[in-house]
């Protein structure tokens, strides 16, 4: 029977260490094959990470390198390089991680819905790493992947991140200490005829909103996961993205920017590219003229690897440009900004 298995020179012991997980970083394909290949090579997004790598008495501290359309991690402390001076493959690591943020999620429901008086509830980062053990900070990627996570339940209403906490909103019929609360009508009946009246209700959305609309109705409002209302061919994925979803893409996924702008852009959507820099917002794109257009048809015609949740709003994450490509986009886009910010002025 073959195996594979990171086998140490002369070891001396076993002895696993303390790790602390304090921020996540989801890779493009081939960068996260490079990571594994050459730990030795300096990674521009370990220097851009320092700060969230540092050890303690309590543990070593590490940024957590996952590939898309991988199940596999990579852990990592750079102790103020720019590569890893300390690693371990973590095999099967993303469905580790994503059990132990189902089980988060688990317990801010369960706690806040038998807490609440009047639907609200608020949990700070210090108490869910002390009842969880995850260590939750806005913008460290598991910020994200907790309120997606949170946003599939149906007792939660809505969920914001912000710089001390989460902030929920419940749904009433599922808060037991608010008075005159009943479960409605529509939680008693058979789980089959719920699903009929579900999925006949849905259709009849289909007719009243357009595909920005329509998502933040299935998503947010239903609490549809992405993958049913793909598999139900609601929306596309195009569709999705433009919307402001939260995806991963297959490998073979051959999406461009120009299949996502063709539909109605959210609010608070920006571009990044693989490899780092600032987003770039889309909300000056449809003022591009068809010359802009033509030259800038390789930002246009670069692959979508993914959408992820930023400070802002949703990021486009792009590859198969140049860096600098996106940058000059950015000024045209910017250019448009400052006209209209000019003309609202006269105004």
């Amino acid at each position: 029977m073959k195996i594979k298995a990171n086998l140490l020179n002369k070891p001396v012991n076993f002895q696993m260490d303390d790790c602390q997980i304090e921020k996540v970083v989801e890779l493009p394909r081939d960068q996260f094959s490079a990571l594994v290949i050459t730990l030795l090579t300096n990674q521009p997004f370990i220097a851009e990470n320092k700060r969230w790598m540092f050890a303690d008495n309590s543990a070593v501290h590490c940024l957590l390198a996952l590939g898309q359309g991988s199940d596999d991690g990579v852990l990592i402390y750079s102790g103020g390089y720019d590569y890893p001076r300390l690693a371990a493959y973590l095999p099967g690591m993303r469905d580790i991680l994503n059990a132990r943020l189902e089980r988060a999620a688990d317990f801010i429901v369960h706690q806040g819905t038998e807490a609440t008086e009047n639907g609200s509830w608020s949990i700070s980062c210090e108490e869910l790493e002390k009842q969880t053990g995850i260590t939750v900070r806005r913008g460290n990627g598991l910020d994200g992947m907790l309120l997606e996570a949170l946003m599939r339940r149906s007792e939660v209403a809505s969920v914001s991140m912000t710089d001390t906490g989460i902030d929920m909103a419940y749904h009433l019929n599922f808060c037991p200490r608010i008075p005159g609360q009943k479960p409605c009508y529509f939680t008693k009946l058979p789980e089959e005829q719920k699903t009929q009246v579900f999925y006949e209700a849905v259709e009849v959305l289909l007719d009243f909103f357009g595909d920005e609309n329509l998502y933040g109705v299935l998503h947010n409002g239903l609490q549809m996961p992405n993958e049913e209302i793909l598999a139900h061919g609601y929306l596309t994925t195009e569709a999705m993205l433009a919307a402001g979803a939260v995806m991963v893409l297959p490998e073979n996924s051959d999406i461009s920017l120009r299949d996502v702008l063709q539909y109605e852009l959210a609010e608070e959507l920006s571009l990044v590219h693989a490899q780092g820099g600032e987003p770039v917002p889309l909300e000056q794109e449809e003022e591009l003229t068809r010359t802009e257009r033509k030259r800038f048809s390789d930002v246009l015609d670069a692959h979508v690897l993914e959408s992820r949740a930023g400070e802002h709003g949703t990021e486009l994450v792009i590859g198969g440009v140049k860096p600098e490509r996106l940058e000059r986009f950015r000024s045209i886009l910017d250019a448009y900004k400052s006209e209209d910010q000019s003309m609202e002025t006269i105004q």
